[in-house]
């Protein structure tokens, strides 16, 4: 049987987050974190790698990108990340799109048939870029989009509603940041759809929705 790897670039709080929900739901056999701060990636790793009388035998290693050489799957979280609530996702570009390169070049030469998944903002203007730069098919490139946005979306309206959020469909589409916008128009609960119709007492008031959809956002970039 052949070793389920899977690399994450940057241990910040996005590429721990993705390495415990990869450990703890045993996703793969071994998990590589890489970092430029070596010791925190080393840290990462010793954490996880502790929790494995409660989860099982997952190898959980620090490394460099020669490390990834059998990853399948690579996610990239290493960036520059956003400051303050002020600053446009776009302001971060220039200075992501010079950390990707180095990245790109490091990953294409290691691992260059790995899938990568993209989540360092700008993301959708990343996961472009990396189309560009990377010498891999286009097929093999994942952006994370706008998931993360959809999944807050479902959630605050099941709050709202008061259901579970697996019961909710509802989408945030366009670009992961300032541009986003919600469908209201797909937006359903139980096949029901939310526009125009009361569920469980609670009735479409735009208002209201346009503040969960604000809420959303400023979920994002905080």
């Amino acid at each position: 049987m052949n070793k389920q790897s899977i690399g994450i670039v940057g241990t910040g709080n996005v590429g721990v987050a993705a390495a415990y929900a990869l450990f703890n739901q045993r996703l793969a056999s071994e998990i590589i974190l890489v970092d430029k701060d070596k010791k925190r990636a080393e840290g990462e790793a010793m954490d996880l790698m502790h929790g494995q009388l409660l989860v099982g035998n997952v190898n959980v290693e620090s490394g460099d990108y020669s490390d990834l050489s059998d990853a399948q799957v690579i996610v990239i979280s290493a960036g520059i990340s956003q400051g303050s609530s002020s600053d446009s996702r776009l302001d971060l570009l220039n200075k992501n799109v010079e950390v990707f390169r180095e990245i790109i070049a490091e990953i294409d030469k290691h691992a260059p048939e790995a899938i990568l998944v993209i989540a360092t903002n700008p993301v959708d203007i990343l996961t472009y870029v990396t189309q560009q730069v990377s010498r891999r098919s286009a097929a093999r490139l994942i952006g994370t989009g706008t998931l993360l946005d959809t999944a807050r979306f479902r959630s605050l309206l099941g709050k709202y509603y008061g259901v579970d959020p697996k019961s909710v469909h509802a989408y945030i589409l366009g670009e992961h940041g300032d541009s986003e916008v919600p469908i209201w128009s797909q937006a359903a609960i139980g096949g029901n759809p939310l526009q125009g119709n009361e569920i469980l007492g609670q009735s479409f008031e735009e208002s209201k929705m346009n503040a969960l959809f604000e809420q959303t956002i400023m979920l994002l970039i905080t």
